[in-house]
């Protein structure tokens, strides 16, 4: 894999990824993604199959992709083992981490390591796929609500990562209302080809926009409200930040400002920072939580 360098290896490793998590890869994504042409899109696809020691990817639609079109398409093929090896991570595909930004070893980082929540691709290949297909599918889930695992019929538009975790966010038939999944409580997931998906545009809470105002704990001395305001880039001593209504629970939560703001009170804020009108926030995310 000398040629082409860690260009051609992270454009090979994003076909694997692709391959592993959603069963399919489009080559006009592909190309678009990378700033190469259709052409260059054939040639990494034709270095993939080369290398693979498992039957190269098929040019076919991809999972519960009943409506899509089948050109330019390639499928996971059956008994497919990934090109690369080790622990997989959904962060391979939208993050950039900062040790691939540095330019050399001159800076030292150190990464806290975190207990990681496990996601199964085989588990949530189909719901990745039905994501991006706007389509229906089938899960079988296990909440933290309940103590057996239940079978939800959903319609997912978007998948989010929000307080180190991804969930996705989809239209479930029995509930009749958008919620969010989390992925590692995905068991399983079977797509319902020809069920006809629920429009994203009907997700209020996802299209609302919310501006949350961040400002120095009052508590703070004038010194210490000058370091934060300073700390959170905050402009004449707030930090507006706006947000989808649906993920402003994920947002407090992140702050760890959600309990404060449900009881409306600062004190219970064991942080640096409080936010400017608390009432409406909550207000806000009473609406959300309660779908009305």
């Amino acid at each position: 894999m000398k040629r082409g360098g860690a260009a051609l290896r992270a454009r090979l490793k994003y076909i694997d990824d692709r391959l592993v998590w959603f069963g399919f890869l489009r080559l006009v994504d592909y190309a678009a993604k990378f700033g190469i042409s259709d052409v260059q899109g054939k040639i990494d696809i034709k270095t993939y199959r080369n290398l693979s020691s498992t039957p190269p990817p098929e040019r076919k639609p991809g999972p519960a992709a009943a409506g899509a079109s089948p050109v330019g398409t390639y499928g996971r093929p059956d008994d497919f083992v990934p090109l690369f090896e080790g622990v997989r991570s959904l962060d391979d595909l939208w993050l950039t981490r900062l040790e691939d930004a540095r330019p050399d070893e001159s800076l030292t980082v150190e990464r806290l390591v975190m207990p990681a929540r496990s996601i199964h691709p085989d588990g949530v290949r189909s719901l990745l796929a039905a994501t991006e297909l706007r389509e229906s599918c089938q899960l079988g889930y296990q909440s933290m609500t309940s103590a057996e695992t239940s079978d939800r019929t959903v319609c997912p538009h978007v998948l989010v990562k929000a307080s180190g975790r991804y969930h996705v966010r989809a239209f479930d038939f029995s509930r009749k209302r958008f919620i969010d999944f989390s992925l590692s409580r995905v068991l399983t997931s079977v797509p319902l080809v020809g069920d006809a998906p629920v429009p994203s545009t009907l997700d209020d809470d996802w299209h609302a926009m919310i501006d949350v105002e961040f400002v120095p704990h009052p508590r703070l001395s004038p010194a210490q409200r000058h370091t934060i305001a300073r700390e959170f880039s905050m402009v004449g001593g707030a930090k507006i930040v706006r947000v989808r209504r649906a993920l402003l629970f994920y947002l407090l939560d992140e702050m760890r400002l959600l309990a404060a703001v449900r009881l409306l009170d600062a004190e219970l804020a064991d942080v640096a920072v409080w936010i400017k009108d608390p009432r409406r926030v909550a207000s806000e995310l009473t609406s959300m939580e309660s779908g009305s």
